[in-house]
């Protein structure tokens, strides 16, 4: 059996990459359900913001590799099943269950409890959040003529800062500000001290990843395309 048979494509890569996004995603809207308090009185923050840096991350290598336009697209693709999968989830809610399953039910209907202004909320800040960081390492990319790992890490952070933050904010004032559109509301200190706490985190994480993951990961990819291409 030809060994080159198992060696991934530029474009195996870019197929698995959008997938992990859309799984990602999917997931920080179901882990968002989670509040976390870190044992303090003062700070607060959500399930969803331990594992969003993934996909700042993995958009950041699509952009590096593909370009913008390709990144737009995966984020746009990510948007639509998340919340495709939500509405589902909410819909699933309410369809009734035998007597013995009511708790299991509960249960359920506890992590999609999520109503509609939660949802496009989430939507309308997951791709805002996507589009901003894109555009930024994009325009930073053209800017910064020497693109070494000092450059990229740079690209990368700033990014990753601005995106969340704006993604963080976004969502957080649109879908809890105390401003009676919808039962579950939040205080303003517990929407600011989220969207501070979260992307502090966010951005923590990732910047550690930068040298390890996503700077290996693109290099490996565009070597693999430039091979590909004839370069």
């Amino acid at each position: 059996m030809n060994k080159n048979s198992f060696k991934l494509t530029s474009r195996d890569y870019l197929v698995v990459l959008s997938m992990l996004y859309a799984s990602v995603s999917l997931a920080m809207n179901v882990f968002c359900m989670k509040p976390l308090s870190w044992g303090t009185d003062v700070v607060f923050s959500d399930g969803g913001q331990t594992i969003s840096w993934i996909v700042f991350l993995i958009s950041n290598v699509i952009v590096e590799v593909w370009g913008e336009k390709e990144s737009i697209k995966v984020i746009s693709f990510a948007a639509i099943t998340t919340f495709l999968l939500l509405i589902i989830g909410r819909l699933l809610v309410m369809v009734p269950v035998l007597p013995e399953y009511t708790e299991q039910n509960n249960a359920f209907a506890l992590v999609f409890s999520n109503g509609p202004r939660t949802i496009i909320s989430s939507i309308i800040a997951f791709w805002i959040g996507g589009f901003i960081n894109v555009e930024i390492i994009s325009f930073m990319k053209k800017v910064i003529r020497k693109d070494g790992k000092v450059q990229f890490f740079l690209r990368a952070s700033f990014s990753t800062l601005i995106g969340q933050l704006v993604d963080n904010a976004l969502f957080m004032v649109l879908a809890f500000a105390p401003v009676g559109l919808s039962l579950y509301e939040m205080m303003w200190k517990d929407i600011i001290s989220s969207v501070i706490i979260g992307t502090a985190i966010e951005l923590l994480i990732e910047s550690c990843m930068v040298p390890f993951v996503t700077i290996p990961l693109s290099k490996h990819i565009s070597k693999i395309k430039a091979l590909e291409e004839g370069k």
